[in-house]
């Protein structure tokens, strides 16, 4: 398998008529290969950020390779476009929001992943991921957008106020949110 199969086998799904669930399918034969993919995509880190990681982009399309270190949590955020995840190796727990009427964030469940697990996310949702385990928590990330070019939203994990998406101020507040005992609102 090579990058270029990725790629095209994900193009294709997101010019279908529901590219989330096209790329969740292609996702789903993905985990069948799990090692396949991550032999193609082992020239990349997956560290430092979404433009480091990325290795396709489109505007209809983002495919990345995404590794957490063991204890690393983000702050909550959306990309701003459906999202699907391939777990390739490592264990990630996500919990997931959305707003209310008043615009703020509520806890509505979370999900574990292992190894082989497929995760489609709405545009609508909100999510915190965390590496759980030992070792990274490393995923193909595929986006139904440029997800460094659409707008984004991320909130400050101790006072749950929303900001548009920065870099800067999001590893400050991925810092302080792996500090924390778990993620916002999960108790």
């Amino acid at each position: 398998m090579h990058v270029s199969d990725l790629v095209a086998r994900l193009s294709a799904a997101v010019r279908s008529d529901k590219p989330m669930m096209a790329a969740h399918d292609v996702l789903l034969e993905l985990a069948k290969e799990r090692d396949a993919v991550a032999n193609a995509l082992s020239y990349l880190s997956g560290r430092g950020g979404n433009a480091l990681q990325a290795f396709y982009r489109s505007p209809e399309l983002s495919i990345l390779k995404v590794s957490f270190p063991s204890g690393r949590r983000t702050p909550p955020h959306n990309h701003g476009a459906w999202a699907a995840i391939l777990l390739l190796s490592g264990a990630e727990r996500n919990t997931f929001y959305r707003r209310d009427a008043d615009g703020r964030l509520k806890r509505t469940g979370e999900a574990l992943l292992e190894p082989g697990s497929v995760l489609p996310m709405a545009a609508s949702a909100a999510h915190v991921a965390e590496c759980i385990g030992d070792e990274p928590a490393v995923g193909l990330h595929v986006y139904g957008g440029n997800v460094l070019g659409v707008e984004r939203s991320m909130w400050d994990p101790d006072t749950l106020e929303e900001h548009p998406l920065d870099w800067t101020l999001y590893e400050e507040f991925a810092q302080r949110a792996s500090r924390a005992a778990s993620a916002p609102l999960a108790g």
